[in-house]
């Protein structure tokens, strides 16, 4: 028994480190890699993309909303929580897909290197004092984006708010990622 295990051991170590190496292999030490054999992606290319957090900072009846980015889905939040993309630059149809009322979807522009926040949220109306409240129960920061179509931004039950890139830090630690 005791054999068996030593010689699974050696197994799990063969298989951890990926095979064997040979002796003058290990003794010449790490190999350095040339440019035709680096990954995939140079640091000039990921600068160029952006990130996009989507974020539910609150919600007392809050239900998980999902994300679509050009009609793909991309994720879903819901209170508390936050998740991220990298996209190139461009510009985007960013829709939240609520389950129990209509979508709301925005455009917005992209540059690369930047990084967005949006926040799901209650929409507006135009009684300030509705707002107020909807704001302190089930709201996000930041200023809400406006909807594609007015029908759609009028019969939805979330709307997304974009955050300023220089909160937006301090407001994802106090979410947890998704």
């Amino acid at each position: 028994m005791r054999r068996l295990v030593s010689w699974a051991f050696v197994l799990f170590i063969f298989a951890q480190f990926g095979g064997w190496v040979s002796v003058s292999e290990a003794a010449a030490g790490p190999h350095p890699r040339s440019k035709a054999t680096a990954g995939p992606q140079s640091k000039q290319q990921v600068a160029r993309l952006a990130r996009l957090y989507f974020l539910r900072e609150k919600g007392l009846w809050a239900t998980e909303a999902g994300i679509k980015i050009d009609g793909q889905p991309v994720g879903s939040v819901s209170k508390g929580f936050y998740f991220s993309v990298d996209r190139p630059p461009g510009r985007y149809r960013i829709t939240c897909v609520n389950p129990v009322s209509m979508d709301y979807e925005v455009e917005v522009q992209i540059e690369g290197g930047q990084t967005y926040y949006f926040g799901i949220g209650v929409p507006q109306v135009e009684k300030q004092g509705q707002n107020l409240l909807n704001q302190a129960v089930a709201g996000s920061s930041g200023q809400q984006l406006p909807g594609t179509s007015p029908l759609m931004s009028a019969l939805s039950g979330a709307a997304f708010y974009q955050i300023d890139a220089a909160e937006g830090p301090a407001i994802i630690s106090q979410l947890k990622p998704k």
